[in-house]
């Protein structure tokens, strides 16, 4: 097998310098030598697994990202943690299963399975569960109780079993809709508890959402238009120092160019949710211009150069 040079000295040094981080402070929170960091930043040595871990961990970003094997789009942007987004969507198909149940009764739960967004493999079980239980005459309390077992026992990647078990037995109790919702945001946090609106539209596609952006919204914010040769990396990195309201603040003044060099690194779910803060943006131009003036001085940190398209080294 032929081996391909790993070349990710720029990616490292431009990831340190976006945080703001001399080679000696990276140095120290790795427990390494500011020697080996400059080593890996000219590619002169490349850091061994844990490190790779360490330094992934540390940037929030994948190792394969990190190493150039593959460029991802972002999976996590300020408070928009993937998770949570993903429980986010399961609380949507929960919450229709709350107005199905009122509307039609409880039969009609299995009826919404088909039109579920959130992806999750267990709500659809434990509607059904339920729904079996309660045709073999089991008391509610019993089959709750397994049912909770039952999500114990999910796999680590599968985190929306508490959350579905609550719902639903507030459901099958004939709990409020207002109630159901506050039991869903009680799992998902604080944070997202804004986002709970039930009148938002998550399904549109991605194509549908960027389609959005193409024309600037404001007039004489032009700051960012040399942005929009930059590479995915680059973008990424300074998608990973900036606040939700600051990138909100910042697209709304940006030309289409800009805006899709942007919005197309973000994954579906966070793209979904990027795009609402940017539509309810709302503020002054120079309130634009200062979230703007902050991408230019992460990117002044990161040096002014950077990786541009086409310059991502396979292994």
């Amino acid at each position: 097998m032929e081996y391909h040079r790993i070349y990710m000295g720029k990616r490292i040094s431009l990831l340190r310098r976006a945080k703001g981080l001399t080679q000696e402070q990276l140095a120290a929170e790795l427990c390494v030598s500011p020697a080996a960091v400059s080593k890996w930043e000219r590619d002169i040595a490349v850091p061994g697994v844990e490190l790779l871990w360490m330094l992934a961990d540390h940037f929030a970003c994948s190792i394969d990202e990190l190493v150039g094997r593959r460029q991802e789009q972002m999976e996590q942007m300020g408070i928009y943690e993937e998770e949570s987004l993903y429980l986010i969507a399961i609380a949507d198909d929960l919450l229709r299963c709350s107005e199905a149940s009122r509307c039609r009764g409880l039969l009609a739960m299995e009826q919404e399975i088909a039109d579920f967004q959130g992806g999750s493999e267990f709500l659809p079980f434990a509607i059904r569960y339920i729904l079996q239980g309660f045709g073999n005459q089991m008391d509610v309390g019993r089959i709750m109780e397994l049912l909770r077992n039952y999500s114990k026992a999910l796999p680590a990647e599968q985190t929306e079993g508490p959350m579905v078990t609550a719902a639903l037995e507030a459901i099958v109790s004939g709990e409020s809709a207002d109630m159901v919702k506050e039991i869903v945001a009680s799992y998902i946090g604080m944070e997202y508890w804004e986002k709970m609106a039930g009148d938002r539209v998550r399904q549109r596609t991605r194509e549908d959402v960027l389609a959005r952006y193409k024309e600037p919204y404001a007039q004489d914010t032009g700051l960012l238009e040399p942005l929009a040769q930059l590479g995915d990396f680059e973008i990424q990195t300074i998608l990973r120092n900036l606040e939700n309201s600051e990138f909100a603040a910042a697209m709304r003044g940006v030309s289409g160019a800009v805006a899709m060099r942007f919005l197309s690194n973000l994954s579906d779910r966070v793209l979904t949710f990027i795009g609402e803060d940017i539509d309810n943006w709302q503020g002054t131009e120079e309130d634009i211009l200062a979230a703007q003036r902050k991408i230019l001085e992460i990117r002044k940190r990161c040096g002014g150069g950077g990786e541009q398209k086409g310059t991502v080294h396979e292994m």
